[in-house]
């Protein structure tokens, strides 16, 4: 199980997570955040239905939920890509590339304005799909339903950049894997489960997302829903969340193994050729008394079982996290 760090000065912290005053959120202040703003649209959509079955019927409790949640996976997901940063950091060495992919891409202006274009679009969707007729008895009601809309889709755009971001961080990272793997390592990935682990984690809180999404979608009466546009619109929309859990796995898993069987063809290769060496000197034995031989065969046995063990290493480490034990 991923442990959560205590926050670090020097570590991400977005708008919405922010470090001040020398503290950071804890998570009863993250809950509290989450659920409040869920459970505030849901009482307004609520109230603003002439006909309060519609609430249920139409699954209009479920957008809260999924704001809530979004909100709250965002939250949790932001403290473990902070311990995905110490650890690259820790690999990286001198050559820090992570420092500038997140100075680039994940600033608070990018945070605002990917909230801001994935709020619209998800909005727009939801226009195109057709809303249902009885959310238009009462302008207030219609009002909260975009605006359920456009906050759903605020959340998952700050979501969905910061994706986009640990894929490219993921792509520039894995180059210098190469340099810093240890076959040695307990954890059989050369050091870097950690990493591997987080990605898988990411992906199933995005897939948790999904799952709201879906319900939400499936349980709703969209006018529209008959015309062949919209139903591809549908299907895309439900499967779009999965389509992400999937490549923030898989892209980086690609890309980190590649690397890392470089590492593991050109190590082994070099394990090789020193064990070939080995036997050749074998053959000075003959040249020397019986004291020498005896105390250089016992020394060359244990240089033979140290590459042996290590070759057995690299055989059994994993080239990435989508990959099982001895992938060779």
């Amino acid at each position: 199980m991923l442990k959560i760090l205590k926050p670090q000065k020097s570590n991400f912290y977005p708008f919405y997570d922010p470090y001040r005053n020398g503290e950071a959120f804890g998570y009863g202040w993250k809950l509290f955040i989450s659920v409040s703003l869920g459970a505030t649209y849901s009482l307004l959509q609520y109230y603003s239905l002439p006909n309060k079955i519609v609430f249920f019927s139409e699954n209009c409790w479920i957008l809260g939920v999924i704001i809530s949640t979004s909100i709250f996976a965002l939250y949790i997901a932001t403290d473990v890509f902070r311990q995905s940063l110490a650890t690259m950091k820790e690999i990286e060495g001198e050559h820090v590339i992570s420092e500038g992919v997140v100075a680039t891409w994940m600033n608070d202006k990018w945070f605002f304005l990917a909230g801001l274009t994935f709020g619209t679009i998800n909005t727009t969707v939801g226009h195109l799909l057709g809303v249902p007729a009885v959310f238009y008895d009462a302008t207030f009601s219609l009002i909260m339903v975009y605006s359920g809309f456009f906050m759903g889709g605020f959340a998952s755009g700050m979501g969905l950049l910061a994706i986009a971001a640990v894929i490219i961080l993921y792509l520039k990272f894995a180059p210098s894997l190469q340099y810093s793997l240890d076959a040695n390592d307990p954890d059989g990935n050369g050091g870097i489960k950690k990493l591997g682990d987080s990605l898988w984690f990411f992906a199933g809180l995005i897939g948790a997302v999904g799952i709201l999404v879906s319900i939400h979608m499936f349980g709703v009466s969209w006018v529209y829903m008959y015309r062949p546009y919209v139903q591809f619109i549908f299907l895309f929309w439900v499967s779009l969340p999965f389509i992400l859990a999937i490549s923030i796995v898989l892209i980086p898993g690609l890309a980190v193994r590649r690397q890392v069987s470089e590492f593991k063809a050109f190590k082994a290769n070099q394990l090789k050729k020193e064990k070939v060496k080995i036997y050749s000197d074998y053959k000075q034995f003959e040249s020397k008394e019986d004291d020498a031989i005896i105390s250089e065969k016992k020394e060359l046995g244990e240089k033979l079982e140290r590459i042996q063990n290590e070759l057995e290493k690299l055989k059994k480490m994993r080239n990435s996290h989508i990959d099982g034990k001895n992938s060779d």
